[in-house]
């Protein structure tokens, strides 16, 4: 290490034991919210109080990043002080931005005080001067009573007294409001107080800043890897899994992506490190790890990205109608809605496996494998975001030309869009147009099972499509079932509808997950298995495969969402089983 370096480290250690000291103080204290008066102190203070800390630490050099002009809403700061010149560097890049106050959220690391959400109403004493609290967010937040002031629980809380001086040196004239969450702080409370503090960025510049520090306690290798996933994670907005990532606060980084997903802005990725690395000692058994980023806003965001979600096979009929009648829908569907699976997407698509007729009923041709499903049945999907389905598949005709009819009619009495013909058939009811924020996408639905497609009938649909929308996106039924290697014929096929004009390609049909490609830029999903069918009898055909795919001028970015169905029910697969199940997709992908 450096000197300035190892006097930096020292510094740190030194104040993480007196940290350690005001934590067996603090729990020695009541911890009663403070009520105050004028014969108490009105300050919290910057720990350290010592300005040639702060100053050495904006010594070191750091990613320099192009925000002039930028509208920068929220951030992640670790509150580690060994990652002291990772907080500067942060803050150093903000120079010149222009806020009227910053919001700091922060864990509490002690488990103190009454409430769940804990604020200060005192000013903060740093070495460049008192930052002033913002009574005026305080109010409004106290309005929302799901938050409390208790000055002695904030008095010794390191994720905010180690912050206030980098903020009152980047900002002298903004105001300050700092808030610690307790780990019980669930989803929906920290919705809550998203929107709370997005209703006040309305009349107010505010930045919003979690300090949160990550990995803790692995090897700098493994601390890597958990850090890979929670980038990935906040930067694709993953929600399901931000309460599974390997961070001291999910609800912090909870609360400031719902924020910033209010507020239309996207992660900017600054900087990554942990402990082994900063103090030169990679051989280190138990780290602590560091993300830093900034979320900017974009204008016009709403014009120019939108948000689509796909899934496989939807059959309503046999075990899953014996469920529904049972159990309701809800049994199915609601775990997936309590960790906000659905939310956020303009446009939410199934392949709805059979036909929906008058009452479910069933009509000649009989099969073996015949499926009607009741029109309230659909109709529900609906609470869940489902406004389009490709109905182009094997058993769309089940019930033969009066199903097809009462299908569409139906489908399109509820408001559904969808696309595609009967299996084999490529026609006029092979696409449809759906506009979305002023953007049109063509939605093409195929069917080969058992047939060829005519692909030159194929090429003029997406050639007329490309004439008069903006994407097009192809889902097609195809493949074997249960095999889940995806085929020279299906990656041919797959090709050709990219060379034809396709953006994207969704696959269905195998009851398994099979591989994903990317060919000349645009992305391939060979099969996404099923999501709703009664197919028990293996684990492949209970995994399956969503895909939100983001539409913008940029192109399409698209993130994988595994998930397993156990007696019915679907759950989003986490940890090491997500882990696992995505590489055996990769692997699945080389059609080896």
């Amino acid at each position: 290490m450096t000197r300035n370096q190892q006097k930096l480290f020292i510094i740190v250690v030194a104040g993480l034991s007196l940290i350690g000291l005001l934590a067996v103080c603090c729990v020695l204290i009541n911890s009663k919210p403070l009520h105050l008066n004028k014969a108490e102190p009105k300050f919290h203070a910057a720990y350290p109080n010592d300005r040639e800390f702060f100053e050495t630490a904006y010594k070191f050099s750091g990613k320099d990043f192009e925000l002039s002009g930028k509208n920068v809403v929220a951030g992640i700061i670790p509150h580690h002080l060994l990652a002291a010149d990772l907080i500067a560097n942060f803050f150093r890049n903000l120079e010149g931005q222009d806020y009227d106050a910053v919001i700091l959220i922060g864990p509490n690391h002690f488990l103190l005080g009454q409430s769940d959400i804990i604020t200060s109403a005192y000013d903060w004493q740093t070495p460049y001067g008192v930052l002033g609290q913002d009574g005026s967010i305080l109010k409004e937040l106290l309005d929302i009573g799901k938050i409390r002031v208790e000055e002695d629980v904030m008095q010794g809380e390191h994720s905010i007294n180690s912050e206030v001086a980098f903020i009152k040196k980047t900002f002298p004239n903004a105001t300050f409001l700092p808030i610690i969450l307790k780990p019980n702080v669930d989803e929906q409370t920290a919705t809550d107080l998203a929107e709370a503090l997005f209703k006040i960025y309305q009349n107010k510049k505010v930045l919003v800043l979690a300090s949160v520090d990550f990995s803790h306690y692995k090897t700098s290798q493994e601390a890597q890897q958990d850090d890979k996933a929670s980038i990935a994670a906040i930067t694709g907005f993953d929600f399901s899994n931000i309460y599974h990532l390997a961070i001291d606060s999910p609800a912090s980084i909870y609360t400031l992506l719902k924020f910033s997903q209010l507020s239309k802005a996207k992660f900017n990725f600054l900087a990554n490190s942990n402990s082994a690395i900063l103090s030169g000692k990679p051989d280190l058994s138990s780290t602590t790890s560091y993300v830093t980023g900034f979320f900017v806003r974009e204008e016009n965001i709403e014009l120019s990205r939108i948000q689509m979600l796909f899934v496989g096979d939807i059959m309503l009929d046999r075990g899953i109608k014996e469920i529904i009648n049972k159990k309701g829908l809800n049994y199915i569907l609601d775990d997936l809605k309590k960790v906000n699976f659905f939310d956020g997407y303009d446009l939410i698509s199934g392949n709805l496996e059979g036909a929906v007729t008058n009452g479910g009923r069933y009509y000649k041709p009989v099969k073996d494998f015949d499926f009607a499903f009741n029109p309230k049945t659909v109709f529900e999907l609906t609470k869940y975001g489902f406004n389009f389905f490709n109905v182009a598949n094997n058993h769309f005709d089940d019930q033969g030309e009066q199903g097809m009819e009462e299908t569409e009619n139906n489908l399109s009495n509820f408001g559904f869009d969808f696309s595609g013909c009967k299996n084999g058939v490529v026609s006029d009811c092979s696409a449809t147009v759906v506009t979305i924020k002023d953007k049109k996408i063509g939605l093409v639905g195929l069917s080969m099972i058992g047939t060829r497609l005519d692909l030159e009938k194929v090429k003029k649909v997406i050639g007329l499509l490309k004439t008069k929308t903006d994407w097009v996106i192809v889902n097609i039924h195809w493949g074997e079932e249960y095999d889940i290697y995806f085929d020279m014929i299906q990656q041919d096929v797959a090709h050709k509808l990219i060379d034809d004009g396709a953006d994207a390609v969704v696959g269905h049909h195998p009851h398994v997950v099979q591989g994903v490609e990317v060919y000349k830029g645009k992305p391939i999903f060979y099969s996404l298995g099923n999501f709703i069918f009664d197919q028990y009898f293996s684990d492949e055909t209970q995994k399956g495969l969503a895909v939100s795919l983001e539409l913008s001028d940029n192109g399409i970015n698209y993130a994988l969402h595994p998930f397993r169905t156990t007696n019915g029910k679907i759950n989003l697969l986490i940890d090491t089983e997500r882990d696992n199940f995505l590489a055996e997709v990769a692997k699945r992908s080389s059609r080896q």
